[in-house]
């Protein structure tokens, strides 16, 4: 069988579904996942589901009507386990040495299923020095993700049904028009669906419209929604900076008839309101009100710092491991 290791992909995003000129976060996290689902699907020869989703930084908006290029690779693989790094480049748009910009960057982890249970794939194989590299980052970002996923379930998040001044919560069915091949929804959707809330939390602190992610991601998925669940996405407020939220995040998800639905996904994300020049606004301060929501901030905070190290670059190869002429080596 012949395995690709690689793919790239181009989008352009239209204006009529994007009337603010810019394309959301949650979009871009599906080009994300579509991509990276592609590369696992391909070197596993079986159907895979996203476990993890790495940090992303948005440091370029991405505007509409622009070409979009969205690339993914297969970095490392351990088990069940395949490692896809992306990125999303904006090839009209060039920095200041002249390269495509990058909008955003991260690694997702896939796991190879057959029947609902985990199947090995074939083991990737590192033969060139930048392969080499990025397969030893991929096992150091590994152990820091291990450090983050076990914080994220000590934080002391409300429990459903309990009532939060700052809590935003989303519920509706999950649509059949999400599905995959599998009957359940895709890794990207439940992000953009994070997203979504995460906005809908920051606008009503903010009273403006225009609020975005600038930092998303690390989202462990615990177990998959299926076309029909109830869902509901809570997002909490949990701290403000001088022009930014931070954003505490939390889907459950579980047959109509259940009273108990499972937790699904969580996840922290940075927002802020941008102003018409681009830059984030001043945001008011938020001040935590008793012990459990001082605790919560401080959680929260130590979080955002924990996923900021995490490797999710687009590693390139330091001139100390690069092959004999220079060049980082194919993939």
């Amino acid at each position: 069988m012949n395995r690709t290791g690689s793919l790239s992909l181009d989008i352009r995003a239209d204006h009529f579904d994007h009337p603010s000129g810019l394309v959301d976060a949650g979009t871009v996290v599906g080009w994300i996942d579509k991509v990276g689902y592609a590369v696992a699907a391909s070197w596993s020869g079986t159907y895979v589901r996203a476990r993890y989703i790495g940090t992303m930084q948005f440091s370029h908006p991405v505007p509409v009507d622009t070409r979009v290029t969205v690339q993914g690779r297969v970095v490392r693989t351990h088990g069940s386990s395949i490692h896809v790094q992306t990125r999303v480049l904006l090839p009209e748009l060039l920095d200041d040495d002249g390269a495509p910009l990058v909008a955003t960057a991260s690694i997702t982890v896939y796991g190879a299923e057959v029947g609902g249970q985990p199947r090995d794939v074939p083991a990737w194989m590192p033969s060139t020095a930048g392969q080499v590299e990025r397969d030893r980052q991929a096992r150091r970002s590994s152990v820091a993700r291990r450090t983050v996923e076990r914080a994220m379930n000590r934080l002391p998040f409300p429990e459903p049904g309990e009532q939060h001044e700052e809590m935003t919560t989303l519920s509706f069915l999950a649509p059949a028009a999400e599905a995959t091949a599998g009957g359940t929804v895709s890794a990207g959707v439940v992000l953009r669906w994070l997203d979504e809330a995460a906005g809908v939390c920051a606008a009503r602190w903010t009273g403006e419209e225009n609020v975005v992610a600038v930092f998303a991601g690390g989202v462990r998925l615990d177990r998959p929604v299926h076309v029909g669940d109830l869902v509901r996405v809570d997002a909490l407020l949990v701290n403000t900076t001088d022009r930014s939220m931070h954003v505490a995040l939390r889907v459950h998800a579980g047959p109509r008839s259940s009273r108990h639905p499972e937790r699904v996904a969580h996840s922290i994300a940075v927002m802020v309101a941008r102003g018409e020049d681009g830059h984030a606004e001043p945001v008011r301060p938020w001040t935590p009100a008793g012990p459990e929501a001082r605790q919560l901030q401080a959680a929260a905070m130590d979080l955002v710092r924990l996923r900021s190290q995490v490797g999710a670059a687009w590693t390139s190869v330091p001139p100390t491991v690069r092959g004999r002429d220079g060049r980082d080596g194919p993939q």
